[in-house]
C-alpha cells in the first residue's frame, strides 16, 4: 500500500544515487537501511493518527452510540484504508461485527465478507449468518477457511461444531471438536467439555465462554432472559 509504496520509492532513490558513486556493493545496505526506517517511521505515525482518530471508540460503543462509532470507522477507512495492507479489511470486519450485534445482519453481511481473514470473529458471524439462511455448504466452506489461518481459537471451533451439531450431525460436530483439540490441546476446557459431553450423548453447552460467546447472538444473556421473562409476566397480568 502507500506507505510500502513511499518506502520503496525512497529506497529505491538512495539506491540509484548511491549506485553511480560506489557501485551495486555500497549502494545495497544504504538502501535497505532506507526502506526500512521509512517504513518504521511512516507506520508509527500512521498508529499515531489511527489510535488518535479512534480515542472515544469503545466510550460510544458502550454507550450503545454504534452509528457514530461506525461512522468513525468508516472515516478512519477512508482516510487511512490504503496507507497499509489489512488495514481496511480489518476496519470492515470491525463495522461489519457492529452491524451483526445490533441484529442487522444483512447490513453487515458484506463488511463481513471483506474482512480480514485473521479477524476471526467477523469470519465467524458471517459463517453464522449464512448458518441462519440455511446455507451449510457455504458455512462450512467459511469455518474451514478460518480455522487454516486462526486454528488457536477454542470458541471458533466450538462455533462451527455447535451449528453442525444444532443442524443435527453429532458425529461430524465431534471430528470438528476433536480437531480444535489436536491442535489446542487442554488449553481451552470448554472445548474440551463440549467434546466430552457430544461423545457422552449429551448436549453442548457456550454459556461458559461468557461475553464471547453471546457476541454472536446465538443466545440471550442471563440479563436478556430475564428482561424477556419480565415482560412476559406482566403482559400476562
Amino acid at each position: 500500500m502507500i506507505t510500502t509504496a513511499i518506502s520503496v520509492l525512497l529506497a529505491a532513490l538512495v539506491f540509484a544515487v548511491l549506485y553511480s558513486f560506489f557501485g551495486l556493493i555500497g549502494a545495497i545496505l544504504p538502501a535497505l537501511v532506507v526502506l526500512i526506517a521509512s517504513f518504521f517511521l511512516i507506520s508509527r505515525a500512521l498508529a499515531k493518527k489511527l489510535e488518535f482518530s479512534m480515542a472515544g471508540l469503545q466510550d460510544d460503543l458502550m454507550k450503545g452510540q454504534t452509528e457514530r462509532a461506525i461512522k468513525i470507522l468508516k472515516n478512519i477507512k477512508e482516510r487511512y484504508g490504503k496507507w497499509q495492507f489489512f488495514l481496511s479489511s480489518t476496519i470492515d470486519g470491525q463495522i461489519g461485527s457492529i452491524y451483526y450485534m445490533k441484529g442487522q445482519f444483512q447490513t453487515a453481511k458484506p463488511y463481513l465478507e471483506k474482512a480480514f481473514v485473521r479477524h476471526w470473529v467477523a469470519k465467524a458471524m458471517l459463517a453464522l449468518i449464512y448458518y441462519r439462511e440455511r446455507k451449510m455448504s457455504k458455512m462450512e466452506e467459511i469455518f474451514k477457511n478460518t480455522t487454516k489461518h486462526v486454528n488457536k481459537a477454542g470458541l471458533l471451533w466450538s462455533l462451527w461444531a455447535y451449528c453442525v451439531w444444532r443442524n443435527g450431525d453429532i458425529e461430524r460436530a465431534i471430528s470438528i471438536l476433536a480437531q480444535g483439540k489436536n491442535i489446542m490441546g487442554e488449553s481451552d476446557p470448554h472445548l474440551t467439555q463440549n467434546l466430552l459431553s457430544l461423545q457422552n450423548s449429551k448436549r453442548m453447552k457456550m454459556k461458559s465462554y461468557g461475553e464471547q460467546w453471546y457476541q454472536f447472538q446465538l443466545e440471550h444473556t442471563p440479563a436478556q432472559t430475564q428482561m424477556r421473562q419480565g415482560r412476559v409476566r406482566f403482559k400476562n397480568r
